[in-house]
C-alpha cells in the first residue's frame, strides 16, 4: 500500500508540474492553476502520509478529490492545450486579416471612400508591408482572402468551419459558450484518438466582380 501511495503521489506531483509550467508560458485559463494546485496539494498528501493507514472518510475525500481534478483535466485541461498546439496558423492568419482590415480603413480615409465602396488587392498594397515577392500576406493553409468593401472586415475563405483553424477577427464568432467547448472538446480527442484529422489547407474559389477583382489568393 505504501509503494501504490508513494506511485500515485508522484503522478500528481508529475500532473501539477506538467500544468504549471503551461500557466507559467501563459496559458492562465481557470482550470490550469486549479488542478496544478490540487495535483499537488494531493500529491503531497499521498506521499507524506504513505506510511500511515486511511480511514474510510480519508480514502473517500482522496477519490473523490482525484476524480474531481480528473474530471476538469479531461473535460476542461486537454482540449485547450490541443487546441493551443495547432492553432499557429489560425493566429498568423488572424493578424494578416487584422493588417489588411486596417489598410483598407486607411486607404478609404486618405482617399475619401465611402462604406459600401468594393476595395482591390491594387488599393491596399501602398498600405501594407509585402514581402519579397511584392506580394500582401497571405493565409499559411491556403485560404483566400476576400478583401470587400469599405465598412466590412477582410475574411478568409477558411472562415470558423475548420477547428482549431478558425480565420475570423475577433468578434466574428458567434457560437455560445456551451457550443465553442463542445467542439473543442469533441475535435480535440478526435485528432488524440485518431477520428478527426487536422483540417488541409482550401482550395480557393476565386469569386470576380465586373471589371475588378476583391480576392487575395
Amino acid at each position: 500500500m505504501r509503494i501504490v501511495k508513494f506511485i500515485a503521489g508522484l503522478g500528481c506531483l508529475v500532473l501539477a508540474l506538467n500544468l504549471g509550467l503551461f500557466v507559467l508560458s501563459g496559458l492562465v485559463y481557470w482550470p490550469f492553476p486549479i488542478c496544478a494546485v490540487g495535483f499537488a496539494v494531493t500529491g503531497w498528501l499521498l506521499i507524506l502520509k504513505r506510511q500511515s493507514p486511511m480511514s474510510r472518510k480519508a480514502r473517500t475525500s482522496f477519490i473523490f478529490a482525484i476524480c474531481f481534478l480528473g474530471g476538469i483535466t479531461f473535460a476542461m485541461v486537454i482540449p485547450i492545450v490541443v487546441k493551443g498546439c495547432h492553432q499557429s496558423s489560425a493566429n498568423a492568419c488572424i493578424n494578416s486579416l487584422r493588417v489588411l482590415t486596417g489598410a483598407k480603413e486607411e486607404w478609404a480615409l486618405e482617399t475619401g471612400k465611402t462604406n459600401g465602396v468594393l476595395a482591390t488587392v491594387d488599393d491596399l498594397k501602398p498600405y501594407v508591408k509585402l514581402d519579397a515577392q511584392r506580394n500582401l500576406p497571405h493565409c499559411s493553409l491556403g485560404g483566400t482572402y476576400i478583401i470587400g468593401r469599405v465598412g466590412e472586415d477582410v475574411k478568409c475563405s477558411i472562415g470558423d468551419s475548420a477547428w482549431p483553424n478558425n480565420h475570423v477577427l475577433p468578434g466574428g464568432e458567434d457560437d455560445s459558450p456551451w457550443k465553442e467547448w463542445w467542439r473543442d472538446f469533441k475535435n480535440s480527442y478526435g485528432l488524440l484518438f485518431g477520428i478527426s484529422s487536422h483540417p488541409k489547407a482550401v482550395t480557393p474559389v476565386r469569386l470576380l466582380f465586373p471589371g475588378r477583382d476583391s480576392l487575395l489568393t
